[in-house]
């Protein structure tokens, strides 16, 4: 009930700023039994069909990894998050991304993790980037101006002022498929995978 009770504050929470240090990587464990089934539509904040997604256009990016930029045109699915390191839901939910990928990679989905940061540059930003190997491993960049989000977001349906973290999931060849604001918490893999299995 506990764990429930977080993870609903975690999705309700606007990212707050936070002074300190990055937290210590959390081991993520995929659980693949959930609750009832969900539908893409569902599952989405925008959901477009195959016919009508919007082409993906980033705005101007810095990469951070030596995953270098992300390819505007991937010849496999990508799932895209967005987030920073004074977000704590994003700090908490980015192992499960980077677990599930890898999960459903294993399932013989083809796919790749990318990472947006909001992050301004800086020791703080370097600091937890060190700390989690898999952003630098993957392809991984930062906005260039935090204040492109809105405007970015908002071409894919997404409210002005929608907070992070916000997860996209990318077809192959670029068309903009789901957009997701909100965390994902453990128990929630299963969700995940038959939504890209519908897509």
């Amino acid at each position: 009930m506990r764990k429930a009770w977080i993870s609903i504050v975690a999705l309700t929470l606007a990212c707050q700023p936070e002074a300190g240090h990055a937290p210590e990587r959390q081991r993520a464990e995929v659980v693949t039994q959930s609750g009832k089934a969900v539908s893409a539509t569902e599952w989405c904040d925008v959901y477009y069909t195959a016919d009508k997604a919007p082409a993906l256009v980033l705005p101007p990016t810095v990469p951070l990894g030596a995953g270098g930029g992300i390819d505007a045109k991937p010849t496999g699915w990508v799932w895209l998050n967005l987030w920073a390191t004074w977000c704590k839901p994003c700090v908490r939910e980015m192992p499960l991304v980077i677990a599930f990928g890898a999960h459903l990679r294993d399932e013989g989905m083809s796919l790749k993790n990318a990472f947006v940061s909001l992050d301004e540059p800086g020791a703080e930003l370097q600091g937890f980037i060190r700390k989690q190997p898999e952003l630098l491993g993957a392809t991984s960049v930062r906005l260039k101006s935090p204040d492109d989000l809105d405007g970015w977001t908002g071409q894919y349906g997404l409210k002005s002022g929608t907070t992070i973290p916000i997860n996209v999931i990318i077809a192959p060849g670029g068309a903009v498929r789901c957009v997701r604001a909100g965390s994902i918490a453990e128990g929630d893999y299963a969700r995940v995978r038959d939504v890209l299995r519908q897509m």
